[in-house]
């Protein structure tokens, strides 16, 4: 079926929604894409329900989706030029040097092995490639609040989404980059999303709060920030051919 003649269902209920509002995590995810003069490729991994794929796609770009959830991927495929349904724990990236961006978009915090799945991802990255990360703060203080009375409770959203198998604090989150081999270029963190908690703080008339709040975050990130957004690349040059664990750099491969 064509994109044009899709139907547009509904799609399926899930708590992971767009972001639009200013300084949420998808705020600059688009925004670091903004700054291509021309059509890029990008891989979209975790698509949820296409939201993302969908403005990238109307903008021009050349997306593809990877998405494990079936019923979500029937609602998002409509939104990519390719698509996969996939465990991303196995799934072995089968593409080499084609993607401008991967983007992993509230995607790291559901893997048990994070590290094993983004060196299995690099390789399918142009030489001028990146990735893009956000993942939520651990280290927020309502959640070092909460521990300070001995609470630790999961959630249906948020930080402690309990489908979250794993947790980061930025200086983790760097950490995990390092031994991947990637180069951490830029960090923004963004502030908790009263928006969603609160939608009538969309109005303009509370834009002078969002904007104190965003300044808070940003002076004490590692204290503030609800998530942060990482934009990163490969350290040097990769072997495009790829073990499920293992990445081997060009210059041990001419040792051997």
């Amino acid at each position: 079926m064509s994109r044009s003649t899709m139907p547009e269902a509904s799609p399926p209920e899930s708590h992971y929604e767009f972001k639009p509002f200013r300084y949420s995590s998808h705020h600059w995810i688009l925004k670091a894409l903004e700054r291509e003069s021309k059509p890029v490729k990008i891989l979209d991994v975790g698509t949820a329900s296409g939201y993302l794929g969908k403005i990238w796609t109307a903008r021009g770009h050349s997306v593809t989706g990877i998405e494990f959830d079936a019923a979500t991927a029937e609602h998002a495929r409509g939104y990519y030029d390719s698509f996969q349904i996939a465990d991303l724990e196995t799934f072995a990236f089968p593409y080499r040097r084609e993607f401008d961006y991967i983007v992993f978009a509230d995607v790291l915090e559901h893997l048990r092995d994070p590290a094993a799945v983004l060196r299995r991802c690099i390789p399918a990255l142009k030489e001028s490639g990146k990735i893009i990360i956000s993942v939520p703060n651990v280290a927020n203080w309502v959640i070092r609040f909460s521990l300070l009375f001995g609470r630790f409770d999961y959630m249906d959203r948020g930080i402690l989404d309990r489908t979250h198998l794993r947790f980061f604090t930025l200086r983790s989150l760097k950490k995990l980059m390092g031994e991947v081999s990637c180069r951490v270029l830029e960090v923004i963190p963004t502030p908790l999303p009263v928006q969603l908690v609160f939608p009538s703080t969309e109005k303009e008339f509370f834009t002078l709060f969002h904007e104190a709040h965003y300044a808070i975050t940003r002076a004490w990130k590692t204290l503030f920030a609800y998530q942060f957004v990482i934009t990163a690349t490969p350290a040097g040059p990769q072997l495009l051919a790829a073990s499920e664990d293992k990445l081997i750099p060009a210059r041990e491969l001419k040792n051997k």
